[in-house]
């Protein structure tokens, strides 16, 4: 820990840094800035360490945030933004969330900056509970200018701080995009398209990154209703939060890597409209688990092509230990004639529990505490 006279300066340059969020390249397009770009300066500034114990930081975890925080001036022993913060009702794991992920309010005027900020949130209706999680949520929010009708704006269209805040834990720079340069052209592209506003706030809520800039936006929604998946489905929002938010390469990866197991070009097609969250996964996590269904399983290819699902299923911790207790009640004839294995995968942990386990657990301890360990994410085995 630090002595409680220390100061600990750090000699840092600085670069200036924009912030990219991944996006889908669809024919090599571009990329974006997400929120307001922000920079500083390129001269070689002393930061001060010591304020950040009032959060009770260790000394390697306020060194590793100092890293990033750059002051013009020398901080005075213990920092007035973190004491406002606190004071403000912020818990010191609150306080110290922030300022890892904001390092610049450590020199913030609580004065001139902080306190305004926290007093247009309380005059917008927001509780205190609901402004430390909107400020976590999206820590730019205290720095943003006319934040009031930012806030308005997308108020109006959520329904309520609730979903206000549910959005921002989704995607940290929403109050950062500009309203008339990347949102309203993009909302008024959704509602071309049949969009009603619920639907749309419910999108803001759900998908990741649907605001990527209008030109990508339409290049993506060209590609989704080019593959065939409905727009008034579920599976439309499903589709448009994996290709927003993956590059054109590894979607082109993970495709190849199905066509590897024997998937056609249909297959990756259909598989796709029925459940898009498979392209998220490694190339090795899918190659794992399309050779442990095929090779030990003994899944059919069309039974995966028709309910690709279960590729987004864990395979230690549900497709192996799962199969394993099947194959020992079949084994051991305390399985009634005709299962399905692929229904027993689908089934909720609860349901499977009540349904198949219980049956090993005065008799077969071993493997029924082997399942449980596996569950739990633990190596298991089987004997």
């Amino acid at each position: 820990m630090f002595l409680v006279q220390k100061r600990l300066f750090c000699l840092l340059s600085c670069n200036k840094s924009t912030i990219h969020p991944s996006s889908y390249q669809l024919c090599s397009l571009f990329s974006f800035s997400t929120a307001e770009d922000h920079s500083s300066n390129h001269r070689s500034k002393f930061m001060l360490v010591d304020p950040l114990q009032s959060c009770e930081l260790s000394s390697k975890e306020a060194a590793k945030m100092a890293k990033d925080h750059i002051c013009e001036k020398t901080l005075p022993s213990s920092s007035p933004s973190i004491e406002f913060f606190k004071q403000s009702g912020w818990s010191d794991a609150q306080v110290m969330k922030l300022m890892q992920r904001e390092p610049r309010y450590l020199r913030a005027n609580v004065e001139t900056v902080l306190k305004p900020k926290m007093r247009s949130l309380q005059d917008m209706g927001f509780s205190d509970t609901e402004i430390v999680q909107l400020v976590s949520s999206c820590p730019s929010v205290l720095r943003l200018r006319d934040i009031q009708s930012r806030i308005n704006f997308w108020r109006s269209l959520l329904g309520s701080n609730e979903r206000l805040i549910k959005a921002c834990r989704r995607n940290m720079f929403i109050l950062g995009y500009s309203l008339a340069r990347t949102i309203e052209p993009c909302i008024s592209l959704f509602r071309e398209h049949g969009f009603s506003d619920e639907r749309i706030a419910h999108m803001v809520v759900t998908v990741r990154g649907c605001f990527g800039g209008i030109d990508k936006l339409k290049e993506v929604i060209k590609y989704i209703e080019e593959l065939g998946v409905p727009r008034d489905s579920v599976v439309y929002l499903y589709a448009l939060d994996v290709v927003m938010n993956m590059n054109r390469s590894r979607f082109d990866a993970t495709s190849a890597t199905l066509m590897s197991f024997g998937f056609s070009q249909p297959d990756i097609v259909a598989a796709f409209r029925k459940y898009p969250y498979v392209w998220t996964f490694s190339k090795k996590t899918i190659c794992d688990k399309m050779t442990f269904l095929l090779k030990e399983a003994g899944f059919e290819l069309t039974s995966i092509i028709c309910y690709p699902v279960i590729l987004t299923y864990s395979l230690e911790k549900r497709l192996r230990p799962r199969y394993e207790v099947m194959n020992f009640l079949k084994q051991n004839k305390l399985l009634d004639k005709g299962y399905n294995l692929r229904s027993v995968l689908n089934l909720s942990e609860e349901k499977f529990r009540i349904k198949f386990l219980f049956r090993l657990k005065e008799k077969f301890t071993s493997l029924y505490d082997s399942y449980l360990v596996a569950v739990q994410g633990k190596p298991h085995d089987v004997t």
